[in-house]
């Protein structure tokens, strides 16, 4: 008797693994872009905190990162922040329509917190 495996099994086996990659690479692609939306909706948090205490300090809002010292700050997505200020009101959104903070509100609900 030879030892091994016939041409079915391994055809068999082939179709189950690409069953399965057909079924975990686009979980993969939702989770990883939920994962950059996430991380850039902390950033515009983050500079939104930066406009707050900005504010504390020169009685004006500012549409410079480099003012608030966040000017290496971009979405994982790859763009730029915009920032728009005036002395009473600011706007920070992500061109990537990951969300936006108009005065401190986010254009989005974070849900389970």
């Amino acid at each position: 008797m030879k030892k091994g495996f016939t041409l079915i099994e391994l055809m068999i086996v082939v179709v189950i693994i690409g069953i399965l990659a057909a079924i975990a690479i686009p979980k993969f692609s939702d989770v990883s872009e939920s994962a950059k939306r996430n991380a850039c909706r902390a950033n515009i948090r983050t500079i939104a905190g930066q406009e707050t205490i900005h504010f504390a300090g020169s009685n004006a809002y500012t549409a410079s990162l480099n003012d608030l010292g966040m000017s290496g700050v971009i979405c994982p997505s790859s763009a730029d922040y915009v920032v728009a200020a005036t002395t009473s009101t600011y706007s920070i959104s992500c061109p990537n329509a990951h969300g936006e903070i108009i005065d401190g509100i986010p254009s989005w609900h974070d849900s389970g917190i």
